[in-house]
């Protein structure tokens, strides 16, 4: 199993795509654009690292396929939350990165485990006598 991870990051705002809270209507859910649509392990690292209020602005963002959305005052993308959100998707991407190398040597690590059986069965088939 061979995967290059590639960093995700936000590269726009999708204005056309912000609606009113169903839930807290002064606020918006404010769409921010990916760059691509991450992994489901990405997704739980970047939910885990957002877990953690940092200031008394924060606010509640997920992620929606190839989005993340924000539920805040508008204004608030460019005052808080971009900054904090660049920060959180570092390290998801970072955790991913990680994740994924270690499956990498995890996957190889059995390839030559298995490698190693099937030549040993060679070397016993050429012993065998089934007479």
């Amino acid at each position: 199993m061979e995967f290059d991870f590639v960093d995700i990051k936000i590269i726009g705002l999708e204005e056309e795509m912000t609606v009113v809270s169903p839930t807290r209507p002064p606020l918006r859910q404010v769409f921010l654009r990916l760059s691509h649509t991450p992994p489901p392990i990405w997704r739980t690292y970047f939910d885990e690292v957002r877990k953690i209020s940092r200031h008394p602005h924060w606010r509640k963002a997920w992620i929606d396929r190839k989005f993340i959305v924000v539920e805040c005052v508008p204004e608030e993308i460019e005052t808080y939350h971009l900054n904090d959100l660049k920060q959180d998707i570092a390290q998801a991407n970072q955790r991913s990165r990680h994740y994924f190398e270690r499956q990498t040597q995890s996957e190889r690590h059995k390839e030559r485990a298995d490698h190693r059986v099937r030549e040993r069965l060679r070397e016993m088939k050429g012993r065998l006598n089934f007479d």
